[in-house]
């Protein structure tokens, strides 16, 4: 993919370099807040329904860290959520009664992954689509 920008003159350089970063950010906050809002939405979906704490605890926090920053963070304040996700070993009382184990929910987790690597491959679109090249993939 190759773009052609043409360019009379400097004042007209620095504009074009200077208006890329918030035209990024911008289309960036969408494709992350949206990502975030997707992940909510679909973790609420797999919990169970029993009490419905773990459904309610599900939210997501948007930040703008700066002027050319921005982030999400899909978060779970129900107080069993991280016993839920992992599970528990086998429980015995001290008389030796089994109360058994918990298996893992794996619901959480799982979700936000994905979610996380397609909002990956949405902003490497959109980063591209601005004229850029991208390589390399992200940790994960």
């Amino acid at each position: 993919m190759s773009n052609v920008l043409t360019i009379e003159g400097l004042a007209e350089l620095r504009e074009e370099l200077q208006r890329l970063p918030a035209e990024l950010t911008a289309d960036a906050s969408g494709i992350i807040e949206g990502a975030a809002d997707a992940a909510e939405t679909d973790i609420e979906a797999a919990y169970p329904e029993r009490s419905g704490n773990l459904r309610k605890g599900v939210g997501v926090t948007r930040t703008r860290a700066g002027e050319f920053a921005a982030a999400a963070v899909v978060f779970n304040r129900a107080k069993h959520a991280y016993i839920f996700e992992l599970g528990t070993q086998a429980r015995h009382t001290d008389i030796g009664a089994n109360r058994g184990s918990m298996p893992p929910g794996r619901v959480f987790i799982q979700r936000t992954m994905r979610h996380r690597a397609g909002m990956y491959g949405d902003l490497k679109q959109m980063v591209e689509a601005h004229g850029l090249e991208v390589s390399g993939e992200p940790d994960r």
